[in-house]
């Protein structure tokens, strides 16, 4: 049922937590400021970038478990590009955390909270970094196929791309 590696399906928490972060924080930050929401609130970033830099250390395992493979369709100078930019992330969300409970203990911090949804800004920039070598590995330099069965993989290999699919299959995908 789930015959995918583990690292692309994986990779995509710490993507999507890494980039709605500074936008909670901005929201949350503002909020409080205003006294719209209690500072206690702010909980809920504290959390996000917790869960983010967990997330992006099992991004990190997955991908040393998918490393080997990989390595045997893309040079290990492609790989060690994707594999720095990666292993900067979990230390990135994990300073993210530390100022967030900064953020959290102190009642009247704004300036605080304000430099985290900044930081979270900036910390973008090593993600999108990581997440575009990473779709070089995939897309560029056909890392993917690392994961083929050796039918298809020799199908790619003789140059017959196109994977041909049964319709019978399909109908039986989508029987209820």
């Amino acid at each position: 049922m789930f015959d995918l590696p583990l690292h692309p399906v994986v990779v995509h928490f710490p993507i999507v937590l890494g980039t709605l972060l500074p936008v909670m924080a901005l929201l949350l930050w503002w909020a409080i400021k205003k006294d719209l929401l209690q500072h206690n609130v702010w909980v809920l970033v504290t959390v996000m970038a917790l869960v983010y830099g967990a997330s992006a250390i099992v991004a990190v395992e997955v991908g040393e478990t998918d490393e080997d493979k990989v390595e045997e369709i893309v040079s290990e100078r492609v790989i060690e590009e994707h594999e720095e930019a990666g292993e900067m992330i979990p230390w990135v969300a994990g300073t993210l955390f530390l100022v967030s409970i900064a953020g959290m203990v102190k009642k009247n911090s704004h300036s605080l909270r304000l430099g985290l949804a900044v930081l979270s800004l900036i910390a973008l920039i090593p993600l999108v970094s990581a997440g575009h070598t990473g779709g070089e590995l995939v897309y560029q330099y056909g890392a993917a196929n690392a994961h083929l069965p050796a039918n298809k993989q020799a199908m790619i290999e003789s140059g017959e791309f196109r994977i041909k699919h049964d319709d019978s299959d399909k109908d039986k995908d989508h029987d209820h």
